[in-house]
């Protein structure tokens, strides 16, 4: 009693165009992919040869020299109608417009100090530049 021999087709067949009948998806789930361990082949071990590599910073023949710096620190001068307890008005800032009172000039940075007074007409003790203000007579 023999059998016919049946020719094998694959599940996965090609259908028209080239396109497979299962999704790659689907083939995943069939065949249980997600169940079996996936084993890295072992790459072969390497012969450790160290190469010599050059300076990664090659420095210039000519060596730059710094230049010199010719300005000299100076104080900043004060405008001649700037005297301590002058009425001044602010023209930039949160209280530009208002009038103020200078009181001194500060040594460091050379900006302007000046006050409202605060209880006056609530400008506190600020530090403001001499061009933002415009000097008054009043004194």
């Amino acid at each position: 009693l023999s059998r016919m021999a049946k020719t094998q087709t694959p599940k996965n067949y090609l259908l028209s165009g080239g396109i497979s009948r299962f999704s790659r998806s689907a083939v995943y789930k069939r065949k249980a992919l997600y169940k079996k361990k996936k084993f890295a082949a072992k790459p072969a071990p390497k012969k450790e040869t160290k190469e010599v590599k050059g300076p990664r910073f090659y420095p210039t023949e000519d060596v730059k020299v710094p230049l010199r710096n010719r300005k000299s620190p100076r104080p900043t001068k004060l405008r001649q109608s700037l005297t301590p307890g002058t009425v001044c008005i602010l023209l930039a800032g949160r209280h530009r417009g208002k009038r103020v009172v200078f009181l001194k000039q500060l040594d460091n940075s050379g900006l302007l100090l000046v006050t409202g007074p605060y209880k006056v007409n609530g400008v506190p003790l600020r530090r403001v530049p001499q061009s933002y203000v415009i000097a008054t007579q009043t004194k």
